[in-house]
């Protein structure tokens, strides 16, 4: 079997697609805005209604067990989307044997942890039921993705979010609804991919943990990318999340959550040049585009975007979500000022990626990782909510400047 989990040239290719790409990438950006607009009603509608216990519990959980879930899986989203059939059956055993099982365990100890904090434990519950519709999901959108059925996956996405608020509108908690909603997500998105779901029965029955244990070693080299980006995300408000109050923490989970949602809207443009150069490497479709479209799809996605939410910072916080913090409205704008430099970053490290050079991207991301983590234990213990975004902005443009340092070497090389 071939190891598509090593650094790899990409195969030359002779149509560039660019109008194709150009068109996938804003129906992917376009979804993921119009998701982050549901989430951002949803979560202003729960904070009116009291729900900070429910934001809360949401954001605590999920940030949790992400860590529980990369542990799990390592790189093994990564190469069910990048990698051949045969590796892509081997992520499958490893998901349904070892991945599935660990993360409901992960849910219960996790659960108990914050339960003894004070959180309600109805609502950890369902943001453990979360957590799992969202882990399965990863392999359902990669599914799409694969086959470049970015409108299928958007209309399902959008549809869910749309679903949970208006469960919330009829009196039902944030984390019920979009547990029902999530799960609902996953039964009709195998419907729409039909034999080619993940989740079908007829591709999961060679399922052993023998395979489970070669999607492992496949997947290795993918191992410390996901770890990192997961790493880079959660860390700060994993952190504050033993520094803060429930009360302060629900408050920041609205805005993180938001944050996150934003930057989601680059990375999801971002992943079509990326699929388009895997597909191209594979031998699917032959497709190729110069590096430099990633970089200007980050671009004009994340500066608009980044001004804008910083611009209108108190009025999203205070009027659209009725923050209880009045320096909420601060830590949103310096979010803001992490997110340019954060997509450009990952511009370039999904190319690579694209191109199956995942152990360039992988030191890359651990760069970006230790300067976070300097960050993260010098500024939060100090400035709370604001310095966790201040840690996240300052890591992010300190390992931008430092992977354009190394570029030029590496060419030269």
């Amino acid at each position: 079997m071939s190891d598509l989990a090593t650094d790899a040239e990409p195969v030359p290719a002779a149509t560039p697609g660019i109008r194709s790409l150009a068109r996938n990438s804003a129906i992917a950006a376009g979804a993921v805005v119009a998701n982050g607009l549901l989430s951002a009603a949803l979560l202003a509608l729960c904070a009116k209604l009291g729900q900070t216990g429910e934001i809360a519990a949401y954001t605590v959980m999920t940030s949790a067990l992400a860590f529980v879930l990369i542990l799990l899986s390592g790189g093994s989203v990564l190469l069910y989307l990048n990698g051949t059939e045969e590796q892509r059956a081997l992520v499958r055993s490893q998901w349904m044997l070892v991945v599935v099982p660990g993360l409901l365990l992960g849910i219960a100890a996790v659960g108990a942890f914050y339960a003894s904090r004070g959180y309600t434990v109805n609502a950890l519950i369902a943001a453990g039921v979360i957590a799992l519709g969202n882990a399965l999901s990863t392999l359902q959108q990669s599914d799409f993705s694969r086959r470049m059925r970015f409108l299928a996956n958007a209309v399902l996405v959008c549809t869910s979010k749309a679903a949970s608020l208006v469960m919330v509108l009829l009196g039902v908690p944030l984390t019920v609804s979009l547990a029902g909603a999530g799960l609902a997500q996953l039964l009709v998105g195998e419907l729409a991919l039909g034999k080619h779901g993940s989740l079908r029965s007829d591709l999961i029955r060679g399922l052993s943990f023998s395979k489970a244990f070669r999607g492992y070693r496949s997947s290795r080299h993918l191992f410390g990318y996901s770890l990192g980006e997961l790493y880079v995300a959660r860390l700060g408000t994993l952190v504050l999340s033993l520094l803060a109050t429930p009360a302060v923490m629900g408050s920041f989970g609205a805005i993180v959550t938001a944050y996150q949602a934003i930057g989601g809207v680059v990375q999801s443009a971002l992943q079509v040049p990326m699929v388009a150069r895997a597909r191209n490497r594979l031998g699917i479709e032959r497709s190729a585009h110069p590096a430099g479209f990633s970089i200007a799809v980050a671009l004009t996605c994340a500066v608009p975007m980044a001004l804008g939410v910083a611009i209108l910072s108190p009025f999203l916080t205070g009027t659209i979500l009725s923050l209880p913090h009045r320096d909420s409205a601060s830590w949103l704008a310096v979010f803001m000022l992490a997110l340019p430099f954060m997509a450009v970053t990952r511009a370039i490290l999904f190319n690579w990626m694209g191109d199956g050079e995942y152990g360039r991207a992988t030191r890359s991301m651990a760069i970006l990782a230790a300067l976070c983590t300097v960050t993260v234990a010098v500024l939060v213990p100090l400035f709370g909510p604001l310095g966790t975004a201040a840690a996240t902005a300052t890591a992010e443009a300190a390992a931008l400047a430092v992977i354009l340092l190394l570029l030029p070497r590496r060419r030269a090389a």
